[in-house]
This record gives structure tokens, C-alpha cells and sequence, in this order.
């Protein structure tokens, strides 16, 4: 509740007067996507820390953050560092974030270019949600894939047919990719 108190959105007098303002609606939304994303960059806690680590990308651009995100235990991700690539709406709150694995991951909610497919970064999302609990959420769909899966992706039909073979593979990229 605390993160939204910041927000607040104006209107000008006139629709000719908000285009030439800006403190027009979608720079208020802007401003409050900012405000609430610098409140969260700032957000540590102690458990998550050992499962993800996110940070701003840079200080000037609050709307793109990189992290890392530990393979959780038991699982074929186990101690795995991946890394990923977090780009932040300017209408953060309201639409989710994309976040893209940087590295090479064999998973079925993952595609070959690293884009995540789980219902909370699309049709599920919630502006109630924050960046580190959809990176902790990230994490534990990789210990237990989630559908829908992703369309023609190799990583699917072996987690379905042959699940010793799907973690085989599964570790082995860990091992190569992720510095485990």
C-alpha cells in the first residue's frame, strides 16, 4: 500500500493545456512508474537476496534493470547464475515487465531468445506485483515449469515424455551457460 501513496495524478484545466504540460496523465504515470520503481530498487530483503539479486542498469534510467537469479536446490538449476535482462514499461505499474534471460537456459517456460512465458508477466498481471517478487517467482518456475509452455520449444516435449532426459539436458546447459 506504502508504494502507492506516492502516486497521484493531475489534470491540467484544459486538454489544449495537457498536451503542452507535464504534468499531463501518462507523464503522472510516468512519474509515479519512477517514484515506485525507485522504492523497490531500494527494497532489500534478506531471503530473497539469496535466491536474486536485481539492480538498476543504470542510475539514470530507472525502467531497465539487469539481475541474477540463483537456481533454486533440487532442482537441474541448482546454484546456476543466470543472468536477465529486466525492461520496465513507462506505464509500470499497470503493464508488466519483459524480462529476458541473457543466459543460455534449457526450460519450457523459456524460448531460444530467453523470453519468459508464466501468466504473471502477461494475462495475470497485477500492478499489486513487484519486480523482485516476479524474479522470485521466476525462480521457483524453474524448479517447477508452469503452462502454458512455450509453443515448439525442444525443452517441452522431453519435460513431458522423459523427464530424466529433460533434467539431464537441463543441468549439462547449467554447467556450460550459467557458471555453476
Amino acid at each position: 500500500m506504502g508504494i502507492f501513496k506516492t502516486c497521484s495524478f493531475r489534470r491540467s484545466a484544459s486538454p489544449a493545456a495537457a498536451d503542452n504540460q507535464p504534468n499531463s496523465k501518462n507523464s503522472s504515470a510516468s512519474l509515479c512508474g519512477e517514484k515506485r520503481l525507485l522504492k523497490e530498487s531500494k527494497m532489500k530483503d534478506q531471503i530473497l537476496m539469496k535466491l536474486v539479486n536485481s539492480r538498476l542498469a543504470s542510475p539514470e534510467n530507472v525502467f531497465r534493470w539487469e539481475a541474477n537469479i540463483i537456481g533454486p536446490a533440487n532442482c537441474p538449476f541448482e546454484n546456476g547464475d543466470f543472468a536477465v535482462s529486466i525492461h520496465i514499461p513507462t506505464s509500470y505499474p499497470f503493464k508488466p515487465p519483459k524480462i529476458t534471460f541473457i543466459t543460455k537456459i534449457f526450460h519450457p517456460n523459456v524460448n531460444k531468445k530467453g523470453e519468459i512465458s508464466i501468466d504473471i508477466l502477461g494475462s495475470q498481471w497485477s500492478p499489486s506485483l513487484r519486480i523482485d517478487l516476479v524474479l522470485l517467482s521466476i525462480c521457483s518456475v524453474l524448479s517447477n515449469p508452469v503452462e502454458p509452455f512455450v509453443p515448439g520449444n525442444p525443452a517441452v516435449m522431453l519435460y513431458q515424455q522423459d523427464r530424466n532426459a529433460y533434467e539431464k539436458i537441463a543441468r549439462m546447459w547449467t554447467l556450460e551457460f550459467a557458471n555453476a
